[in-house]
């Protein structure tokens, strides 16, 4: 069976991102996400544990959830990079996401940017799957 790639995958509407806590376990988030080329792009508020976590420790991992069957597992590590940029400016983000703003108390793309100012970048070093 082929490992699936992250390019197919990137319609799914969550990921996990896990950063490394201090004492050195692992922290899984759910996620928004797309992709801008084979880099994971996701958006955070400031001053969280996640943006602590990668300032200390750029290594992160990312995955999708499997498929009903448990199948189509697809684990990507790399390294995180945080970032300037909008949601509103990462290709494919409004596309994918500003229909749930609302859901989660946005009214626009511009109150979402204001709220998840910094963009995470995850540059991909290697992946495994089944």
């Amino acid at each position: 069976m082929a490992v699936p790639k992250l390019a197919d995958r990137a319609g799914e509407p969550i990921g996990w991102l896990t950063t490394v806590t201090p004492k050195g376990r692992p922290a899984p988030r759910p996620v928004w996400f797309v992709l801008d080329g084979e880099d994971v792009v996701v958006f955070s508020r400031p001053g969280t544990a996640k943006l602590r976590h990668i300032e200390a420790n750029s290594e992160v991992s990312f995955h999708l959830n499997s498929d009903e069957h448990g199948g189509s597992i697809l684990v990507v590590s790399g390294k995180a990079h945080v970032e300037e940029g909008k949601a509103s400016e990462a290709p494919g983000y409004l596309d994918k996401y500003a229909s749930h703003y609302a859901g989660i108390g946005f009214k626009t793309p511009e109150a979402f940017d204001a709220e998840y100012s910094v963009r995470i970048r995850v540059v991909p070093e290697r992946s495994w799957g089944f």
